[in-house]
């Protein structure tokens, strides 16, 4: 009995939990980390998203998925506040990149669940995370910028 309270406290805060993770990554004072912990938010939250989704959660579903975007977006401006340059020092890009790409790997079978009215709003994020991804991508191979 006491197991089941202790999952059902745990079932409830997890929303609760999940930002909590967004906003410690934001309060991050160096820049690079704050971008891999918005990375690592955002592989978690579509985990979550795709679950929330399969279970017929839509309303669930579409804040976890609202907050992938979010997670991603911190990440793509951290790295600009940085000062690294992507031609020089790529590693930090190239991670962003990946983990970028992951996520979009995560976020598009999920499609397949998505309640029909909420298409249009899965599509926003999908979209914006792949621009996400191809700006790091282009940060990297890119050309150098002319002064």
């Amino acid at each position: 009995m006491m197991h089941r309270f202790i999952l059902l406290a745990l079932a409830l805060l997890a929303p609760a939990l999940a930002s909590e993770d967004l906003k410690t990554a934001a309060a991050e004072p160096n820049p690079v980390k704050r971008a891999r912990l918005g990375l690592a938010n955002g592989e978690r939250t579509a985990l979550k998203a795709g679950e929330a989704c399969k279970g017929a959660e839509y309303e669930k579903c579409n804040e976890l998925l609202t907050e992938v975007q979010e997670s991603v977006e911190l990440a793509s401006k951290s790295l600009d506040q940085s000062g690294i340059d992507a031609r020089r020092s790529p590693r930090h890009f190239k991670d962003a990149e990946m983990r970028s790409h992951k996520i979009l790997r995560l976020v598009e079978p999920i499609r397949a669940y998505v309640h029909p009215d909420d298409l249009e709003h899965f599509d926003a994020v999908a979209r914006r995370i792949s621009q996400i991804n191809g700006e790091f991508l282009s940060a990297v191979l890119g050309k150098k910028k002319k002064k």
